[in-house]
């Protein structure tokens, strides 16, 4: 029931009912919390498992009904055939999009393998050296009332596709979405100020939508099942509502790390929630 709950389902007040493709993946969590990791850890496994998937289903579903059963229907075919349609296209793109998947689960494993890191003084985490930025739409509440829900639905999704190409460009990641924001992270200060200063740029000028603020820090992180944490982490999503709308602030650590060509101007000292004394921060203005 344990790893049940922990994929996401519902077990209710009588037996729980699962596919039976889902009693063997169960199985598998169970030698798994046996024999290698430890049930804690299997169990916090199978709830990012559950998260990332019931997320991709959602996805799917919602592309379907507003790309293809809202003109169908539109266009006068009976609900009972767009049903059908919807069972023969799933026979072929299920399949195909479990394929995918795999395949860039592989490929990501290779890259987080390949990548530095240490644990922590317990040995019980690991930590890795990393540039963490945080995205902002400037007034994005005030501003997201304004529109229609075509519209909203416009402006996230252009928000996410430029934010994912800049940071993958820079072979940064994208940590998580917020809606009205994106964490990412990078392994290099260069990096990280590349892809803070163009998501600054890419929005600035853009008709109809806001501008993006940024804060980079540079440090050692907590990894997490797949999420950081920390005090660099921290620091960076503070120094976002220091940043004037279209401008990025970093740290002074960042500042000191850039390489050659890279402007930072030093702002007045600035004293952060949860931080004691006050922080050294800069404006990067972009490379020479």
């Amino acid at each position: 029931m344990r790893f049940w709950r922990a994929l996401g389902f519902a077990t209710g007040t009588g037996p729980a009912r699962m596919p039976a493709t889902l009693v063997d993946a169960q199985q598998l969590l169970a030698t798994a919390a046996r024999e290698l990791m430890g049930e804690e850890s299997v169990l916090s496994l199978a709830r990012v498992i559950g998260t990332s998937t019931a997320r991709l289903a959602e996805a799917v579903v919602d592309s379907f009904r507003v790309d293809v059963e809202l003109p169908q229907l539109g266009s006068g075919t009976s609900y009972a055939d767009v049903v059908a349609d919807y069972v023969e296209l799933t026979k072929d793109a299920i399949p195909a999009l479990e394929s995918i998947v795999i395949a860039a689960f592989r490929a990501h494993m290779v890259r987080v393998a390949g990548g530095m890191w240490s644990p922590d003084v317990e040995e019980a985490a690991t930590r890795r050296e990393l540039a963490v930025g945080f995205a902002d739409l400037v007034g994005y509440t005030a501003f997201a009332r304004t529109l229609t829900p075509a519209e909203l639905s416009r402006l996230l999704r252009r928000f996410e596709e430029v934010a994912s190409e800049v940071i993958s460009d820079h072979g940064g990641r994208v940590v998580k979405q917020l809606g009205d924001g994106a964490m990412f992270v990078a392994e290099t200060t260069d990096a990280g100020a590349a892809i803070a200063c163009e998501l600054a740029a890419a929005f600035a000028a853009a008709d109809g939508v806001p501008p993006v603020r940024v804060g980079l820090a540079w440090g050692s992180v907590l990894s997490y099942l797949g999420d950081y944490y920390g005090d660099v982490v921290n620091l960076a999503a503070r120094l976002v509502a220091l940043a004037r709308p279209g401008t990025v602030v970093v740290t002074a650590e960042v500042a000191q790390r850039l390489g050659d060509g890279w402007q930072a101007d030093r702002l007045p000292d600035q004293a952060l929630k949860g931080f004691g004394a006050p922080e050294a921060v800069f404006r990067l203005r972009g490379p020479a």
